[in-house]
């Protein structure tokens, strides 16, 4: 009886574990040690890039990862890992390319990456993205042999039609193999319905300075002659989409002469000559990028210092309320749910809050770019001295920004104080909420209190 009651206890622990280990075996390693192992194991590695706030990865992890259908492919065809691409994962999600979340990604053992897609996807997608990822390895265009052939055959409209849309399938960018295929087709003609059809639909895709925006530009009158109304609406957009989607290209590559290309055309859009400060910040973009010091130095000072002398603090607060009041109006007269969020942004002062923001941002830039040095801080801390004239009480941004930064050059018990400030008087509803409570508990075990 006694042995029947330890087998039957067995029994029932064995079967509990198969139903803990029926969905995703996600292992806790590194990925330099999840390459090594997928080498010997003859895998691929699965990567699910999440961030702690990403709504959209929570539900991929909490309904999806735990299935057993699911398992039993990932267990059997990849080397699973996590990584928060905010913290431990950060090089990585920068080195291919992370930008949104959840990033699935999959490489091959030399850390080259075969496929890719992005967001929530329910459970029969998400196997069926699995078994795509297997099958892009061994496929005569497998993600590894397009890259491969692209430089060997620059002229081959038929292949480069073919690499264009399958870097889209494997979620890379099109953009280089769309303008190789416009260069040497001969499939569309370029003042034909078609092309314009197929510049629109690829619109996304298309950068400043190339074949596509010859065609647009040589082309233009004539495609708004054969347009719908709803197409010259889209048409008339297309060459403010070459700019913009000019200086993501030019961010995501950290690439000058892209950026360089981004500031000439954004210079010779209509009505930018009014916004200066707009300017001045895609330069130190562009700055930062040539590695040039000195000069984004020089740039970032006099930026900082139009801002501060265009916003008097009293002024600023006199606009937010004016704003606030406008705002309240309108919402009493048509309230919403939006609208009821937004008006408690308006409350504590618009544009308070995005001056705020602004000095943030720089002041780390600044530091990060030219060094986190005493003298580097001392030019920020007049910036942050700023914020607090615009938010004397409970201003959360600036202490936290303040603490980062003191914890930099080596101030940790007064780094210390102002993350506590900053975690007491931080919004419970915003995400960046659970990161600051790391960063305090953090420091707290750093200096053993």
């Amino acid at each position: 009886m006694k042995k029947l009651l330890v087998s039957g206890i067995l029994l029932l622990i064995l079967g509990m574990s198969n139903g803990f280990a029926q969905g995703i075996n996600f292992q806790h390693i590194s990925l330099e040690e999840a390459l090594d192992k997928a080498e010997k194991e003859n895998k691929l590695v699965f990567i699910d890039f999440y961030t702690t706030w990403c709504a959209p990865c929570k539900s991929l992890a909490k309904f999806v990862f735990p299935l057993k259908e699911v398992g039993d492919l990932y267990n059997k065809e990849f080397i699973s890992i996590k990584l928060d691409a905010e913290r431990e994962g950060a090089p990585a999600a920068r080195k291919y390319n992370v930008s949104s979340y959840p990033t699935l990604l999959f490489l091959n053992s030399k850390g080259t990456a075969v496929y890719k897609d992005t967001g929530s996807l329910p459970t029969d997608a998400f196997i069926e993205l699995g078994r795509k990822a297997v099958a892009s390895v061994s496929s005569e265009y497998s993600l590894v042999k397009l890259k491969e052939e692209y430089p060997k055959r620059q002229n081959d409209e038929h292949f480069l039609k073919i690499y264009f849309n399958k870097m889209r399938d494997y979620g890379q960018s099109p953009s280089e193999g769309i303008e190789a295929w416009l260069k040497v087709q001969t499939e569309i003609e370029e003042d034909d319905v078609d092309m314009m059809e197929f510049l629109l639909e690829n619109k996304n895709d298309l950068v400043a300075e190339g074949k596509a925006e010859e065609i647009i530009n040589a082309n233009f009158d004539e495609y708004m002659d054969i347009a719908t109304r709803f197409e010259e609406r889209r048409l008339e957009r297309l060459k403010l989409s070459l700019v913009s989607k000019t200086l993501e290209k030019a961010r995501q590559t950290r690439d000058p002469r892209m950026m360089q290309i981004f500031l000439e055309k954004w210079k010779a859009l209509p009505g930018n000559d009014k916004r200066k400060s707009d300017l001045m910040a895609f330069e130190m973009e562009y700055l930062r990028m040539t590695g040039d010091k000195g000069e984004f130095s020089d740039l970032a000072q006099q930026y900082m210092e139009d801002i501060i002398a265009k916003n008097a603090p009293e002024q600023v607060k006199e606009n937010d309320h004016k704003k606030y009041l406008a705002f309240k109006k309108d919402f009493e007269a048509n309230p919403s749910r939006m609208g009821k969020f937004k008006l408690g942004k308006y409350e504590k002062g618009i544009d308070t809050y995005y001056l705020l923001k602004v000095i943030n941002v720089n002041a780390r830039t600044y530091m990060r770019f030219l060094g986190e040095t005493k003298k580097n801080y001392k030019v920020v801390e007049d910036w942050i001295d700023y914020g607090y004239d615009l938010v004397s009480e409970s201003n959360y941004m600036m202490d936290n920004l303040k603490s980062d930064l003191l914890s930099k050059i080596g101030k940790e018990k007064q780094a210390l104080e102002l993350k506590q400030l900053a975690f007491d008087h931080w919004p419970e509803t915003d995400k960046s909420r659970s990161a600051v409570k790391r960063q305090l508990d953090q420091m707290k075990k750093s200096l053993s209190i």
